[in-house]
């Protein structure tokens, strides 16, 4: 799934060329030139095979030419409206009947005409959320109900329209979709829960039903919601002042762009400053409020939901909730400012809006809270909302509670359905489980009071079965659950005033739940289902819905928020976290059974508490050294001759803090760099083969493990981002069955290169990308022939020349952008596409974090080797892959030969030995041969489909080079 922005939205592209230009004199300089408009243009849903909704006035709206007539003739209506002075005109279609018949959509206006064929009339529902409303139907539950539309020799009258990803700084009018409106035959790529809502609706009304869907993954509530739901809720005026700072046109806009600019010009100088102290630059100022959040509040409410309206629809559903998870209470104002929104802009102060409450996610534990606590705020927006529904989901029995994207969206689907099918359109159906009224406390009792709403009958202890048994028996889980009254019920707790919980007995008792505990004689809190993932919960009513969830706490509904001790843990955690502490954090390599290069002077370095004194001990040798102002300690160990014999490396620091890096050999330490496959390809034992390959015990390979290989700015602390299978640690090539079994081309080049008794150390590295990005930042410094590169490199350097001119010139680019919206606001002008999306990036080299693949220099060094270095090393090599070429042909041989001209001030060392394997002209049409003194080299003339030969005979190179 992809859950950010593509390569042209991610980043507003400046060049330092392109800021040195003014703004003004020509906007288009800084975007591709806009399609020349057509005659007549519909809004973004009118699209072929739309479905309008019936019963209600349906508003039609598009542009055309200012001041001329348009007329839209559909269903035997014909409406006429005048284009404004904007070229923007709407008109409304008289209430129209259902119908499955196809029709045509005719828009006419000054001698031009456009039409949208297939256009039913039935229900429409407008559907938004996160990930989880964004999965679809073909991975999910509901992928039978797909397969059955899509195989169904008629067309089935349900249909989708999504609007395609994109985020928005101001309010757009015009949306995309590439797909437009999806008939059934596409119905495994509908959203899940919304099929099966649809699906329920189709089924009992028996007209089309169409689902305008705006979602996207990994979104909170904010950015769905429009300006008006925030600037009118008294308890949200922080996140409506942060919008307003990023308009040029409010007060507190213009006060936020002076202080940026300031605080801007302050970031470079007080960068340079800690940059010529020997640190790095400070973290640049963001623009002012949303204007740098993809995902912050209104923008994809801006992009994905302004331009729908006011397209007619019956109401909403909404599946959302992760991203909010730990705002607690707050997020029911939220929600109250999402609806209120809507409501205000599609001008239906009614409008129906039924959501799905939060399922499992989580350990099943009764004490871990997880998503209880915002499951409890969904109830506390539920219970005060008006024309608002709550489908509870926490009892669907995952087979995979700690997955977040839970499979079964099929029930909670048909759940939507029954209220919408009570309140709109007057089925006399259950539509709600039991819904927490009151308590009352009497000696060792708790009694639990529910309020049905609409049919459902009375209490009963229930089950919908396990989602794992249904998988395998269909009969086993079921929807609505079915009556066990054999089975007590679950998941009731009681908690005395220590706020100790405690499980507890509960029976019913008419449309009572009496709960006690022995542990708690006298009972001040109650609870039901509240924990992360509360499965086997039970309590339905007799029509089989899930009674809410719900925690009280004397006579309060529970947030984390308001209990004491879950605020202290909170911040404990959050210091052991993020908190100063002392810690000890050696490089990169020093990690157990490391090898280090002997005849030469060795490294050690690491990070600490600024101040502490270190002790680095290896051998009969002890260094000392003081942790400096940026957490950074080094030492040097003097030339060791080599030695086979295994020895502890000792590192103490004066705060207490000690690390020990067990068997450590000296030997000789090889760098393999170049393609991903050096650190994919490894000895696997071929089938059949009754032993492994030959061990080489003195050999041992560090192999990089992440799929990340490229960062914008060096890493020092470590290399790799995450934990476990992801962390890379020193392995010998020894072949038992403990451990990783070495990669191809470690073992190869090792079994040549090695001279008798000699430990070796492989380091293998990979990427697909070409020479320049391994280069370090001082290396582009003194990179002939690449000096654009170098320069937007240097745009990342508050103490070059290129960025201080670039902080000028950004600022000014600002400004002009700031006045020309400001102008087209005031005047109630659209904001063309080029401008409303976002204001002007800071210049910087490219990076698109979902991209694995970058031509951007430094790039690959920054994850790869930067915090591994310095370093001492016998030598380095270069085996590149088709992806490792760069894409213009003429600047690999030369980036190959920066690469080289860079390793010894890359290491720390005087000389650093380069082997490289070249591709023959044969194979890379116009690859030229690089000219690297000193250099050895071999050529093939086939991308291989392994890398054994290469690593041979690149290794007995480096073995002849070592005997001379």
């Amino acid at each position: 799934m992809n859950n950010g922005p593509t390569r042209t939205t991610a980043v507003f592209a400046i060049t330092a060329a392109m800021l040195l230009l003014p703004f003004a004199a020509n906007a288009a300089a800084q975007t591709p030139a806009a399609k020349p408009k057509p005659a007549i243009e519909l809004g973004s849903p009118f699209a072929d095979n739309a479905i309008l909704q019936r019963q209600m006035p349906v508003p039609v709206w598009g542009w055309s030419k200012p001041g001329t007539k348009v007329t839209v003739e559909f269903a035997g209506q014909k409406k006429s409206a005048t284009a404004g002075n904007d070229g923007k005109w709407m008109l409304n279609l008289d209430p129209l009947k259902p119908s499955h018949d196809g029709r045509e959509l005719k828009v006419t206006s000054n001698g031009k005409a456009i039409t949208r064929s297939g256009v039913l009339v039935g229900e429409v529902w407008f559907s938004s959320g996160q990930s989880n409303m964004d999965w679809v139907a073909g991975k999910s539950m509901c992928r039978e109900l797909a397969g059955e539309l899509q195989r169904s020799k008629q067309d089935v009258a349900v249909r989708e329209y999504t609007v395609d990803i994109g985020s928005s700084l101001y309010r757009c009018s015009r949306a995309a979709s590439e797909a437009g409106w999806k008939r059934s035959k596409q119905a495994g790529g509908f959203s899940a829960l919304s099929l099966a809502f649809a699906w329920d609706l189709y089924q009992e009304l028996n007209v089309p039903i169409g689902i305008l869907r705006s979602t996207h993954g990994a979104t909170p509530v904010e950015t769905w919601t429009a300006y008006e739901g925030f600037a009118d809720h008294p308890k949200l005026q922080d996140i409506a002042r942060r919008i307003r700072q990023s308009d040029p046109t409010t007060a507190d806009g213009k006060a936020a762009y002076a202080k940026y600019y300031e605080d801007l010009k302050s970031w470079q100088v007080e960068s340079e400053k800690m940059i010529n102290r020997g640190g790095s630059p400070l973290p640049r100022p963001k623009l002012p409020g949303i204007a740098e959040d993809w995902k912050g509040p209104t923008r994809m409410y801006n992009k994905k939901i302004a331009p729908l309206i006011p397209y007619a629809i019956r109401g909403a559903i909404w599946c959302q909730g992760t991203h909010n998870a730990d705002n607690g209470k707050i997020y029911a104002a939220k929600m109250e400012a999402l609806i209120n929104g809507w409501r205000t802009n599609w001008g239906r102060p009614d409008l129906p809006f039924y959501f799905v409450q939060m399922q499992c996610y989580g350990d099943p534990d009764p004490d871990n809270v997880g998503f209880a606590d915002i499951r409890e705020a969904q109830t506390l927006f539920f219970i005060n909302a008006e024309k608002v529904g709550m489908v509870p989901q926490y009892d669907l029995n995952p087979a995979r509670p700690t997955g977040i994207h839970y499979y079964n969206k099929l029930d909670p689907g048909k759940r939507l359905a029954r209220w919408a099918l009570a309140h709109e359109y007057g089925r006399d159906i259950a539509y709600t489980g039991p819904i927490y009224k009151s308590h009352t406390i009497e000696g060792d009792a708790v009694r639990v009071q529910f309020q049905q709403r609409g049919p459902g009958g009375g209490l009963m202890v229930g089950s919908k079965g396990l989602e794992s048994e249904g998988l395998k028996n269909p009969d086993a889980y079921v929807e609505p659950a079915r009556e066990t009254p054999s089975e007590p019920l679950r998941h009731f707790r009681l908690a005395g005033k220590d706020r100790v919980w405690h499980p507890a007995e509960a029976v019913i008792e008419g449309n009572e739940v009496v709960v006690r505990s022995k542990a708690v004689p006298e009972p001040h809190g109650v609870q039901y289902a509240y924990s992360a993932s509360p499965i086997g919960a039970n309590l339905y009513n007799r029509a089989g819905l899930p009674a809410t969830p719900l925690a009280y706490f004397d006579g309060k509904q529970m947030f984390n928020e308001d209990d004491p001790k879950i605020v202290a843990a909170a911040k404990a955690e959050a210091q052991r976290k993020w908190g100063k502490k002392a810690y000890l954090l050696p490089a990169t390599l020093f990690r157990d059974r490391a090898v280090i290069q002997r005849d030469l002077p060795v490294p050690v370095w690491g990070h600490g508490v600024p101040g502490t004194d270190m002790t680095v001990a290896f051998g009969d040798q002890k260094k000392k050294t003081k942790v400096d102002e940026f957490e950074r300690w080094h030492v040097t160990l003097d030339p060791m001759p080599a030695s086979r014999q295994g020895r502890d490396l000792e590192i103490h620091c004066s705060s207490g803090e000690a690390r020990t890096v067990r068997d450590v050999l000296v030997g000789d330490v090889w760098i393999m760099t170049g393609s991903r496959r050096l650190a994919g390809e490894l000895i696997r034992r071929k089938e059949g083969e009754g032993v492994s390959p030959k061990a080489l015990p003195l050999v041992r390979e560090f192999r990089i493990k992440t799929k990340a290989r490229r960062f914008r700015t060096p890493r020092k602390l470590r290399m790799e981002i995450g934990g476990g299978k992801y962390v890379a640690s020193w392995q010998p090539a020894d072949f038992d069955e403990i451990g990783d079994p070495p990669s191809v081309v470690a073992y190869h080049f090792a079994s040549r290169v090695q001279q008798p008794g000699v430990p070796v150390g492989i380091v293998t590295l990979g990427a697909e990308n070409p020479p320049i990005t391994w280069v370090s930042y001082e290396g582009m410094q003194k990179a002939a022939g690449f000096e654009k590169q170098r320069d937007d490199l240097n745009l990342v350097y508050p103490n070059t020349d290129v960025c201080k001119r670039a902080v000028v010139a950004y600022i000014e680019t600002v400004k002009q952008y700031n006045r020309k919206v400001a102008a087209l606001l005031e005047a109630g002008e659209e904001i063309p596409t080029d401008l409303v999306d976002q204001a002007p990036g800071f210049p910087q080299p490219y990076y698109n974090q979902w991209a694995s693949r970058t031509e951007t220099a430094t790039h690959t060094y920054n994850f790869c080797i930067s915090p591994l270095t310095p370093l001492a090393v016998r030598g380095v090599t270069w085996i590149p892959g088709e992806d490792n070429i760069s894409d213009d042909i003429s600047q690999y041989s030369a980036s190959l030969e920066v690469y080289a001209a860079s390793l010894a001030e890359t290491y720390g060392q005087e000389k650093v030995p380069f082997l490289y394997a070249q591709p023959a002209a044969s194979l890379v049409e116009g690859i030229a041969t690089p000219q690297i003194e000193g250099a050895l080299s071999v050529e093939f003339d086939q991308w291989p489909k392994s890398l054994e030969a290469i690593a041979i005979r690149l290794g007995t190179l480096a073995a002849e080079e070592l005997r001379h």
